[in-house]
């Protein structure tokens, strides 16, 4: 009798032990067998503009004319997308992510819809709320290929203001391309951008973040307000 149930329990712990390295090992042998491929995620930044006469206006890139006008509370959806089958790279809080910076506006709501999280940022690159924030940054901790993040913010414009300039960028880190960063000098992962990434002027590592944020490139576009 004892030795049956010797056996059984030798036969649970194996079971455990098995079961413990297929659900824990399995996904770290996997991520340590993952080598470049030379195939980065394709990130692509869309502004969706609610305009005065409840019609939305979409943005991609720098937009110098519209015929839209908004008034001075209005609704910015803004949307990263991944038109890439390269998914980022997994668990890291930063692994895709977008920034809007509003002359003359600031946020005073927000929904996500797909990201994690969201920030208010100064021009110093100081943190603070996103409410009532110039400058905000939304991120998420995994983007899957051919996947979308969404957030829909709340905007009003200053008094007396009959323009508002926006400018916006995007970015996902490429689950296993690593660059140089001749800054920080160390090898990290590769990141995606929208503007798309220049190896001088819009670099495609993490050596402005922080207090330079603002030197990564935007796209910019201008819309007027309803008096």
């Amino acid at each position: 009798m004892r030795l049956r149930l010797g056996k059984f329990i030798l036969l649970a712990m194996t079971i455990l032990m098995i079961y413990i390295l297929i659900v824990k090992g399995f996904p770290v042998l996997m991520e340590s067998l993952k080598r470049p491929d030379g195939i980065h995620p394709n990130p692509v930044v869309e502004l969706q503009v609610e305009c005065a006469d409840g019609s939305y206006m979409i943005v991609r890139g720098n937009c110098s004319r519209t015929s839209c006008v908004v008034k001075r509370a209005f609704q910015l959806v803004l949307i990263l997308f991944n038109n890439s089958s390269e998914p980022s790279v997994k668990d890291v809080e930063t692994a895709s992510g977008a920034m809007i910076l509003l002359e003359r506006g600031k946020v005073v709501g927000y929904e996500l819809r797909g990201f994690d999280s969201i920030i208010g940022v100064t021009e110093e690159g100081e943190l603070i709320d996103p409410i009532g924030s110039r400058i905000i940054e939304v991120f998420s901790r995994y983007v899957d290929g051919w996947a979308r993040k969404i957030v829909k913010l709340n905007i009003t414009v200053d008094e007396g203001v009959s323009v508002v300039q926006l400018r916006f960028r995007g970015w996902i880190i490429d689950e296993d391309d690593k660059v140089w960063n001749p800054v920080d000098r160390i090898r990290e992962y590769y990141y995606a951008r929208d503007p798309p990434e220049d190896p001088i002027e819009n670099p495609p590592d993490s050596r402005w973040s922080g207090r330079n944020f603002l030197k990564y490139k935007a796209y910019v576009f201008q819309i007027r307000v309803a008096q």
